[in-house]
């Protein structure tokens, strides 16, 4: 029976300076989905307001350069770095990546460019930590597959990689997305499918037992959500049940850490919105255009938009105010800073 094959490369640095292959890890059998879909509350009818700004240009407010009010990661072309308070960054890898997440336990976990989008690109996920600063070889998928970090989170009380492997990447008839998570004490574990050829995530985040995925599907776009499990949760309260080439639908949402609160971008506004409650809690007007936001992170109270070729937004929710980071790149909440001294590097 087909199944594709993950490498896990033990780190053993601390003990010998160098890395080692480690066993074959097999994914769950994919032609026996573990998950079927579910609903919770009745599936929403009621199209969300597609009322259209007074004006879609871009705020022209001076803003001042802000500080962030908790520590943060700053992904850009020069590297990526850490800043947790007052005074200068701490430069934790000298080099671009793809994408880069605190793996919540003092370390942190990369891809090279292009990771999860070209297939001539380095798929492979890398692990700096405490028992050895190298960025060392931890993931890997089979050729012709492509594997994309989305973030690190705690899933079901354990820090686990939120992962899409896409096979058959270059062929469109074949090609399947899944999302996955890794759990670094049990492993890897397949949610259910989520793209193929004409479709596939644009985003995902989790929190508090919640998958939130921003889906597109040929012209239709919309927010779905999914339990630990993977199963597919129907909210009546889901701001973005579908939308279809509409510049004020609904987009790059995010949730707080709690679950229960999303941030989107919707028309020239942002917007955030209680998923108990079914509430809207607060629309500001944006201090950007929407082509240039690329994502948000929502801490509760600070969101954190972050702009093509502009420094990142740093908005208080409560009082509206909207600031520019001070630094370019793409900023994101730092929950657990680096347990290691110096600098990382990518192992060969």
């Amino acid at each position: 029976m087909w199944k594709i094959l993950l490498v896990l490369t033990l780190v053993l640095a601390a003990c010998s300076g160098s890395s080692s292959e480690g066993p074959l890890l097999t994914f769950a059998d994919f032609a026996n989905p573990p998950t079927t879909s579910e609903a919770l509350g009745s599936t929403s009818t009621t199209t969300p307001s597609t009322t259209t700004p007074s004006s879609t240009s871009t705020t022209t407010t001076t803003l001042l350069v802000v500080d962030t009010p908790a520590p943060v990661t700053v992904r850009s072309d020069s590297g990526f770095l850490t800043l947790e308070g007052l005074g200068a960054p701490r430069r934790i890898l000298d080099a671009p990546v793809e994408a880069g997440f605190d793996d919540l336990s003092g370390g942190f976990l990369f891809q090279a460019p292009g990771a999860g989008v070209d297939l001539a690109a380095d798929q492979r996920v890398f692990w700096a930590r405490a028992a050895n600063p190298e960025a060392q070889p931890y993931l890997k998928v089979s050729d012709g597959s492509l594997l994309k970090l989305w973030g690190v989170e705690l899933i079901e009380g354990s820090p686990a990689m939120i992962l899409t492997i896409t096979d058959h990447a270059a062929d469109p008839e074949l090609r399947v997305q899944r999302l996955v998570v890794f759990d670094f004490k049990t492993f890897d574990r397949v949610l259910g499918e989520v793209g193929d050829g004409a479709s596939g995530p644009l985003s995902i985040s989790y929190s508090g037992g919640r998958f939130l995925l921003e889906q597109s599907a040929g012209v239709q776009q919309f927010f779905e959500f999914r339990n630990p499990q993977g199963a597919v949760l129907s909210l009546e309260s889901n701001p973005q049940p579908g939308c279809s080439e509409d510049p004020t639908c609904p987009m790059r949402p995010t949730l707080d850490p709690t679950g229960s609160l999303i941030a989107y971008v919707e028309g020239s506004e942002l917007v955030v919105h209680d998923l108990d409650l079914n509430e809207e809690l607060n629309r500001l007007p944006m201090a950007t255009a929407l082509s240039e936001v690329t994502g948000l992170d929502f801490d509760g109270s600070t969101i954190i938009v972050n702009r093509q070729g502009a420094p990142a937004l740093v908005v208080d929710v409560r009082s509206g105010v909207f600031g520019e980071f001070g630094l370019t790149g793409e900023v994101h909440f730092l929950r657990v800073g680096p347990a290691f001294d110096g600098q990382s590097a990518f192992a060969s």
